[in-house]
């Protein structure tokens, strides 16, 4: 995204010293009390990881509560989900307010506090991939009945942990967009191994018992369900940063469809939604037919229907033992 315009947070410190958090469309700002934050807030009302900004595929830039205790305010009104941010917001934090700002040079950001980026690297390789996109069903609803500050909390408890889950199944990178979660696995050889394919259901299965689990802690009427696509194939992944910080991203055909299949389950009534590439895998390593109905449905954005494979929530548990099975034969 090398034409996203340049944006940056500005804060005022109590001594009148302004400092300048400069912003990457390739890489997560992360604002709390820990030190391993690019953001160190030292004070009480600032959770140890409180907030974090990242830029959408369309170039724009949103702030993401991470279940913070206090909160995280937009214009006086507490991030319940990832929210839009537009030059001129105000961000407060603890005791300190941020100002957003996005300009349509770097003219602004070459001056003054902030310390020249070294220069961009861009590596691509094309590699086998298999992304996985989880979506909360039906988030709207949700924030009409939960109040902002709850539901600030029932999305970053969410995240939090769905992140740490994927990351120690061996997630190569994750992303959060509005209500859902995406992470990907990067694959060395030309197909997945039963292994790895368990990784991402594993994955899934964890996502679902942590949205589950949200319901009794925080007293909610109803439990969180979610839906998911899965899809794999080749995609032109690698490095995108500066000698100072990189960050590692996947562009291709993989990725986008991955975000319609998992929109497609409410029309298929499915939980899951597998694309060809997956399907074929998964069927290489266990007898997936009987697990995922076979559909033809028409995907947004594409002008020929997809061949897609859905299945519940509650096939997880066989398909994860006939792949551990793949794994471990007897």
């Amino acid at each position: 995204m090398s034409d996203v315009p340049t944006a940056y947070l500005e804060v005022v410190e109590v001594n009148g010293q302004v400092r300048q958090f400069p912003l990457a469309s390739d890489r997560i700002l992360r604002i709390g009390r820990s030190e391993k934050n690019n953001v160190v807030l030292n004070e009480d009302p600032v959770s140890r990881n409180h907030a974090m900004l990242q830029c959408s595929d369309q170039g724009k830039f949103y702030i993401t509560d991470c279940g913070s205790r206090n909160g995280t305010l937009v214009n006086g009104a507490r991030v319940a989900a990832p929210v839009i941010l537009h030059p001129g917001d105000r961000i407060q934090i603890g005791t300190h307010q941020f100002t957003f700002h996005q300009e349509a040079s770097a003219e602004h950001l070459s001056s003054g506090s902030i310390e020249k980026q070294p220069s961009t690297n861009v590596t691509f390789a094309l590699s086998l991939i298999t992304v996985l996109v989880v979506d909360i069903r039906d988030f709207t609803g949700l924030a009409q009945r939960v109040e902002a500050s709850k539901l600030s909390q029932v999305t970053g408890k969410l995240f939090h942990e769905a992140g740490d889950a994927l990351q120690e199944r061996g997630a190569w990178a994750q992303k959060y967009i509005g209500d859902a979660v995406m992470a990907l696995w990067l694959h060395k050889k030309p197909a997945p191994e039963a292994a790895e394919l368990a990784a991402v259901f594993d994955g899934l299965a964890c996502i679902e018992r942590i949205a589950a689990g949200l319901q009794q802690q925080f007293e909610l009427a109803a439990p969180i369900q979610v839906g998911a696509g899965i899809n794999s194939g080749w995609a032109s992944v690698g490095n995108v940063g500066s000698i100072a910080s990189s960050d590692y991203t996947a562009l291709g055909e993989v990725v986008n469809m991955t975000f319609r299949l998992e929109s497609a389950t409410k029309e298929m009534a499915s939980d899951i939604a597998l694309g060809q590439g997956t399907y074929e895998f998964l069927a290489s390593c266990m007898d997936a037919p009987q697990l995922f109905q076979k559909r033809v449905v028409n995907l947004k954005g594409y002008n020929q229907p997809a061949t897609v494979f859905g299945a519940h929530l509650s096939a997880l548990p066989a398909v994860l033992e006939a792949l551990r099975r793949n794994v471990n034969p007897a």
